[in-house]
């Protein structure tokens, strides 16, 4: 008896749209976690007000861009990894899929309730801190696609 039922052949993806498919979710999770630590009280400015003091660097400065630079690795890797090794249509899995876009809907959201600029920071700083930032993560994104992609 046959089945009815045709599957499709796996669908390749081009290298294009995994690279950028992993810089945006890299960027994408970098800003959620600037989001957390500004509102945890981590200052993304004071590295650079230390950096050419005499005073030793402090960690309370140089961990946030640290976690920024290594979350965006990690997850522009997996995301790339995820990507070149499981082709689309994606039949499988599909309440687990709607189910984990609505827990990052929900915590981007929840993230987003506590975004505020500093107030003794001047806003040009800010800015440029934050600018800072989404370069380093999609720097570090596409450096973690780059090692985690199939060749």
């Amino acid at each position: 008896m046959r089945s009815t039922r045709r599957e499709r052949a796996a669908i390749e993806l081009s290298r294009t749209s995994i690279y950028t498919t992993a810089l945006t979710c890299g960027v994408l999770a970098a800003l959620t976690l600037q989001i957390a630590l500004g509102a945890a009280g981590f200052d993304f400015v004071g590295l650079w007000r230390n950096l050419l003091s005499t005073e030793a660097l402090q960690l309370r400065t140089a961990g946030p861009w640290w976690g920024i630079a290594s979350l965006a690795f990690v997850v522009g890797g997996v995301t790339a990894a995820a990507l070149s090794r499981f082709p689309p249509p994606w039949r499988r899995f599909r309440l687990l899929r709607w189910v984990a876009g609505a827990a990052i809907v929900l915590l981007l959201a929840h993230v987003g309730h506590g975004a505020r600029a500093p107030e003794a920071v001047p806003a040009w700083a800010h800015v440029a801190a934050t600018l800072g930032a989404l370069g380093v993560a999609a720097f570090m994104a596409i450096c973690g696609a780059f090692v985690t992609v199939r060749r």
